[in-house]
């Protein structure tokens, strides 16, 4: 074989493992998530968490996150943690959901914006 071909070999196989390492440290990820916490005043969010994890950074959301290994539910601390601003008993123009979401939708021109976007039923 010749030295070409190995390198290009070698190569090959550090990128197709590399997919491979990606996809496995996604496997656990939840691809939809319900965002169900204020019902009571809105309808439940549908969330296509598997189309942003692949666009983001997890620590873009999970703020207190080091990596993917230890990014939380959002609502592990928000709503149950004292010092975590609870995102369902504020208004729209406080909700950290509200901001950080829609403040990217406006600012990639895509996405929803609107309440009835997200919050549909």
């Amino acid at each position: 074989m010749s030295r070409k071909t190995v390198i290009v070999l070698t190569l090959f196989a550090m990128v197709m493992g590399s997919a491979f390492l990606v996809a496995g440290a996604y496997a656990d990820m939840p691809d939809v998530i319900t965002i169900n916490k204020a019902q009571a005043k809105k309808a439940p969010v549908v969330f296509p968490h598997g189309e942003h994890a692949e666009d983001f950074d997890c620590t873009v959301c999970h703020h207190t996150a080091t990596g993917k290994d230890d990014a939380k539910s959002c609502f592990e601390c928000h709503g149950k943690d004292p010092n975590a601003p609870d995102p369902s008993a504020m208004s729209s123009k406080e909700n950290p959901f509200h901001i950080r979401c829609r403040g990217c939708h406006q600012e990639k021109g895509e996405g929803p914006t609107k309440c009835n976007e997200c919050h549909k039923g």
